[in-house]
């Protein structure tokens, strides 16, 4: 439990990335108000409802991250290293900047987020590395009723992710999620903008 302390106080310590890229005008609210999708141009109405493009906030509530050692004299999550974590969703744009003093327990939040998956670095080169863990996530808007899966890899580059399920007004699309890290939150968790391109593969 020591080790575990040691790495999360070295974690919250990490340079904060810069925020990178721009947000895509559609908000996660606005394609989630109603139970039909939303149109990612207006200007586009024939086939509209056949895509859906928002963007969100994630930010990571690291108490919550629970790795599993490689070896038992390991102080940190090494390459191999499983864990799962869970964090809070928002409306995009509500964490400014890297998101430094951010709290993810903030008033707001329009989701849940929860992640699992394999380090494929170790944690002291996660702030750095563009490849750092390969995970799935699992997207709630509020609950398992309308809900988004993605898989692929995170890292400190921005990425593009596999869509590989949703349900509710999500049910029956494919796409992808592209995702950038802002920097570090609060508790050491990390904060994410997230952009989904959803489009109906059956109709």
């Amino acid at each position: 439990m020591n080790n575990l302390h040691s790495f999360v106080k070295r974690r919250g310590s990490f340079i904060s990335l810069a925020r990178a890229g721009a947000i895509l005008a559609m908000t996660a609210i606005a394609a989630l108000g109603t139970g039909a999708p939303a149109s990612a141009d207006d200007d586009k109405r024939q086939g509209s409802r056949d895509t859906i493009v928002f963007t969100v906030d994630v930010a990571e509530d690291f108490s919550l991250f629970n790795p599993t050692f490689v070896k038992p004299t390991d102080t940190q999550p090494e390459r191999g290293s499983f864990f799962v974590t869970e964090g809070n969703i928002f409306p995009a744009g509500t964490i400014e900047g890297d998101g430094a003093t951010f709290d993810p327990n903030s008033t707001g939040a329009v989701g849940r987020w929860f992640c699992r998956g394999t380090h494929l670095v170790s944690a002291t080169e996660f702030p750095t590395s563009a490849r750092a863990v390969h995970t799935a996530q699992l997207y709630l808007f509020p609950d398992e009723s309308r809900s988004l899966a993605t898989d692929g890899v995170e890292g400190n580059v921005p990425v593009q992710r596999a869509l590989t399920g949703g349900t509710g007004p999500f049910k029956g699309y494919v796409g992808e999620q592209r995702q950038e890290m802002l920097g570090f939150n609060a508790t050491g968790g990390v904060n994410l903008r997230v952009t989904f391109i959803l489009r109906k593969a059956v109709r």
